[in-house]
């Protein structure tokens, strides 16, 4: 008898084991057939899990497949051996009531569904168990009914629950109501609702949700002005339309009304300069400084302005010699300000940048960089950094080895960080520049595996046109001329890389390099302003070689030409479709898309607009009143 207990006692893990496996391999084929529509089969094999597991959500699936065979009789005679010992159980009226909706009953449904909620106590775990019942049927006028009685007499329970009921519905003014009284309770809870209202504004694809939120809370503020969280939400919906004029304006308004936004504010001016909406940025930063030197964030403000002044001259993409001697004062102005020290070196990175490839002083450039290599305080990483730009001025000035050098130095200091693979992609340009085509090739290739998806990107691109278009002569006279007009386009000399471009459409006329000329042209047209010329050029590329590696870019930045510099927007809608179209593969498929979209709505609204507007107002802007 006791070994037979030992025995037992044994292989009891086994055998669980066992009977696990074979209803995890049941749970999977079942789930099969479930998903192929084969609900006979299906509801066999929910029948025998559920009668193993008593597991409710297993019966809830096997209740799916009788329904659609469909066996009504068979639901109910299953719901009513549930319910045996538990005629109390809400569970069961609510698949009762199911059951009933589906068979076209839906008095009865009613009923059922009634009598699940009467079967309620005061447990808050019931009220929060039967309202996922109705949610998992879809019955959401049902769960709103289940916290509708949890919180009788007591209007203060229960808003964040109700609030994802409203949302269900689409009920979005009281979805909203219940939010803001939830906020009321404790303002912490302000980050959770933004974090539910993101989802609803996920899918509001025409704006009207937005709308209709802000209309809301516009009216809620105006009853109840002494609610800050309010108005901080209000905020926060702004800025999800990336409406940063108002969001600036009403965050202003608060901080002079409260005197403790000058955290929000900083972040909004960061957000609205990383989405280039440099204007409101400035205002917001202007704002911060304008507290005064002791004010909590007026170092930071004054370094983040600048920094997004920085940004802005290059964004323009256009080479300003007036701007750049304006943003040169700029920077002395904030250096006079904040100093030169370890914490602003990263200005005077940009600020090195500035003096040698935009105001042609790489001396000054030099001086400012390697004084700042001995900073008090100093870090490693930072020194990378000013070495990593010293390298590229070294460039420019034309002393390469010294370039190399250098860049070797950071290569060899940062070893395990994306900086070196960064200095190397740099490094091996170089090379490529130099007509080191084999040797830059070999080190491209090795940057393929590199952690940063953009280096690795740019790196396959380029060893990829390097193999392309290298010779069998070891000379190799049409790519180095190439390379030598790359060479001036990154000092940003483009009337020297203009002339060695010419030089290689001249002498070689029916080199596979012919679109990488023209490609190349257009991006200097661009940085002079010349957008028509760019776009001439651009357009051969569509045409003539689409079958090429540049032609996706060509599409996208001639998009972007008609869109944004040339007015020609219905031109663009259709070059943004034809990206989807003609290349689906592309990397700009998914910022295409999105571009289409919003011209399509933006023509949409203008469209709306016009509808509306008198024919007298058509009258003197020009338009036909009677079309």
């Amino acid at each position: 008898m006791k070994t037979l207990v030992w025995i037992i006692f044994l292989l009891a893990p086994v055998l669980v084991w066992g009977q696990n496996t074979d209803l995890q391999n049941m749970s999977v084929l079942a789930s099969q057939y479930y998903q192929n529509k084969e609900y006979g089969k299906a509801a066999e094999l929910y029948e025998q899990l559920y009668s193993s597991t008593k597991s409710e959500g297993y019966f809830s699936i096997y209740l799916d497949c009788l329904l659609g065979i469909p066996d009504f009789d068979k639901a109910e005679k299953e719901i009513r051996k549930g319910m045996r010992g538990n005629s109390s159980d809400a569970y069961w009226y609510v698949q009762w009531g199911f059951v009933k909706k589906a068979q076209g009953q839906g008095s009865e449904s009613v009923k059922m569904y009634e009598k699940a909620i009467s079967t309620l106590s005061e447990n808050p775990a019931e009220f929060q168990n039967l309202s996922n019942q109705f949610i998992n049927r879809r019955e959401f006028e049902f769960a709103e009914k289940v916290w509708i009685k949890a919180r009788a007499g007591n209007p203060a329970l229960y808003n964040y629950e109700l609030a994802r009921i409203y949302y269900y519905l689409r009920n979005y003014d009281q979805m909203l109501k219940e939010y803001l009284e939830w906020m009321k309770q404790k303002e912490t809870n302000l980050e959770l609702v933004k974090s539910n209202l993101q989802s609803v504004l996920s899918v509001d694809n025409d704006g009207e949700i937005s709308k209709q939120l802000k209309n809301f809370m516009l009216k809620r503020i105006q009853e109840e002005p002494g609610q800050i969280s309010y108005t901080r939400l209000l905020i926060w919906l702004f800025i999800q339309e990336k409406n940063f004029t108002a969001a600036t304006r009403q965050a202003i308004s608060l901080d002079k009304r409260t005197g403790v936004e000058d955290g929000n504010i900083f972040g909004l001016a960061n957000v609205s300069a990383t989405n280039k909406n440099y204007d409101e940025a400035v205002k917001a930063y202007d704002y911060l400084i304008g507290k005064g030197t002791k004010a909590e964030f007026y170092q930071l403000a004054s370094l983040q302005r600048m920094q997004m002044y920085y940004e802005r001259f290059v964004d323009s993409g256009i080479q300003d010699l007036a701007q750049a001697g304006i943003l040169k004062e700029q920077f002395l102005q904030t250096f006079s300000i904040l100093g030169i020290s370890a914490e602003t070196s990263p200005l005077l990175i940009k600020y090195g940048h500035l003096l040698a490839f935009y105001l042609d002083q790489p001396a000054e450039a030099i001086k400012t960089l390697t004084d700042g290599l001995s900073l008090k305080g100093i870090t490693p990483p930072q020194i990378s950094a000013l070495k990593a730009e010293l390298s590229d001025v070294y460039v420019y000035s034309g002393d390469l080895w010294e370039a190399v050098i250098t860049y070797s130095q950071v290569i060899e200091s940062n070893k395990s960080n994306l900086l070196a693979d960064d200095v190397k992609f740099k490094k091996a340009k170089l090379g490529y520049y130099m007509g080191n085509f084999t040797w830059a090739k070999a080190q491209l290739d090795a940057l393929k595996a590199s952690t940063s998806k953009l280096i690795a990107n740019d790196a396959m691109e380029l060893a990829l046109f390097i193999a392309e278009n290298l010779e069998a002569d070891s000379l190799s006279a049409p790519l180095q001329m190439f390379a030598r007009a790359d060479l001036h386009l990154f000092r940003n000399n483009y009337p020297a890389a203009l002339a060695s471009l010419d030089s290689v459409s001249k002498l070689y006329s029916f080199h596979s390099l012919s679109d990488d000329v023209n490609f190349r042209k257009a991006t200097i047209f661009q940085k002079q302003g010349k957008f028509e010329e760019a776009a001439v050029l651009l357009e051969s590329i569509v045409k003539n070689n689409s079958w090429e590696m540049l032609a996706d870019d060509a599409l996208f930045q001639l998009a972007a030409i008609y869109e944004t510099r040339l007015n020609r927007k219905p031109e663009a809608m259709e070059l943004y479709k034809k990206m989807l179209t003609d290349y689906p593969g592309s990397v700009y498929v998914v910022d295409a898309r999105a571009e289409f979209r919003r011209l399509q709505d933006s023509v949409k609204t203008e469209n709306k607009q016009d509808a509306v507007k008198t024919k007298e107002q058509l009258f003197f802007e020009g338009k036909d009143p009677n079309p």
